[in-house]
């Protein structure tokens, strides 16, 4: 009897297979479905501001960490 594998590892399995071509539209595809949803999810767009600002600085602050500790971003 074949065990049925969970929904969420299932997929995740079938995006691996995918060429990279197809990767990419998928994820540009959910990106754009996303800003969608929280367009009509985000009422007090001023939030969504601080939000996306405050990440960029983490990213920031994370590029910044490896260049002094490791001099490399990679």
């Amino acid at each position: 009897m074949r065990v049925q594998q969970r929904p969420i590892r299932a997929l995740s399995m079938w995006v691996r297979r995918q060429p990279p071509k197809v990767k990419a539209f998928l994820g540009v595809v959910s990106g754009m479905a996303t800003l969608v949803l929280l367009r009509f999810i985000v009422h007090d767009h001023d939030n969504l501001f601080v939000a996306a600002e405050a990440v960029h600085s983490i990213g920031i602050s994370v590029l910044i960490y490896k260049l002094i500790k490791e001099k490399t971003c990679a």
